[in-house]
């Protein structure tokens, strides 16, 4: 699959951005805008997300496979790799992977665990089940503007942020409808594998020790505990843990320089 991606930047090293569920390139081009001074930076739009390809197959092994893919077509040998939430475990694999194309590793808020119901992070898969029926439930075709959209959207889904978010999904086509740019049905009917995803990680030798790993988690954030950590280090000997103050899932957005100052200090 040939992912859509934007580039910034004339640094002598490269950093590819995965972007999280529901996200898309557009997300982090100001993150981008203040690291291009040092890196040549790609945002990558994943499967089913943004103005990549879409497919029913939707798996962190495919979505790993992805990133190898766009790393060849551009002829990038090596490059830091930093994912965010669902891109932070495809980030993982693609390393666990391919340890010689990553020079360093940045996961942002989360975890290489379950996140089912049958765990106690079962409100956070419940809540991504609510928002994707609620998208599910929702023709933007039928409304004349995202603003009313909005509107039935807030029935189901009352967090404004959260709502807000969503809504840079929505895309008006040359007949002048609107429609999703994702790919709704394909991340509803694979949302366990999405949520999940750890049987892709037993598959794998540990990440080489004397590479950079480094986990930045929203210190309010519910993703990433103390304890994951033990779990990471059998993946990644070598992690470290950073948190974000006041921040919590977005920590980019809730604390852009912190996060920015965070990032370099590990990156340089």
């Amino acid at each position: 699959m040939e992912l859509f991606f934007r580039e910034l930047g004339k640094g002598d090293k490269n950093l590819i951005i995965i972007h999280g569920l529901y996200g898309s390139s557009d997300n982090w081009l100001s993150v981008a805008r203040m690291l291009e001074d040092k890196f040549r930076i790609f945002i990558v739009d994943q499967r089913n997300h943004g103005q990549s390809p879409h497919s029913n197959e939707m798996d962190y092994n495919s979505m790993a496979e992805d990133i190898k893919t766009f790393m060849q077509q551009r002829q990038l040998k090596k490059a830091n790799i930093m994912g965010h939430s669902m891109g932070g475990k495809t980030a993982m694999l693609f390393a666990l992977k391919n340890p010689l194309m990553v020079d360093k590793l940045v996961v942002l808020d989360i975890a290489p665990k379950y996140y089912n119901q049958e765990t106690n992070y079962g409100r956070i898969t419940s809540d991504h089940r609510a928002i994707v029926d609620a998208l599910l439930a929702v023709d933007p075709s039928e409304h004349s503007s995202r603003n009313a959209i909005g509107k039935v959207l807030k029935q189901s889904i009352p967090n404004n942020m959260v709502r807000s978010f969503l809504l840079k999904n929505v895309e008006r086509g040359k007949d002048k409808q609107y429609y999703w740019k994702l790919n709704v049905q394909a991340i509803s009917d694979n949302l366990d594998k999405i949520m999940n995803g750890v049987p892709e990680f037993e598959d794998t030798e540990e990440f080489p020790s004397q590479k950079t790993v480094v986990m930045i988690r929203g210190a309010k954030s519910p993703y990433v505990q103390d304890e994951d950590m033990q779990l990471v280090r059998k993946y990644f000997p070598s992690a470290q843990l950073a948190d974000i103050p006041d921040a919590g899932h977005w920590l980019h957005t809730d604390q852009p320089d912190l996060f920015i100052k965070t990032l370099d200090y590990f990156l340089s």
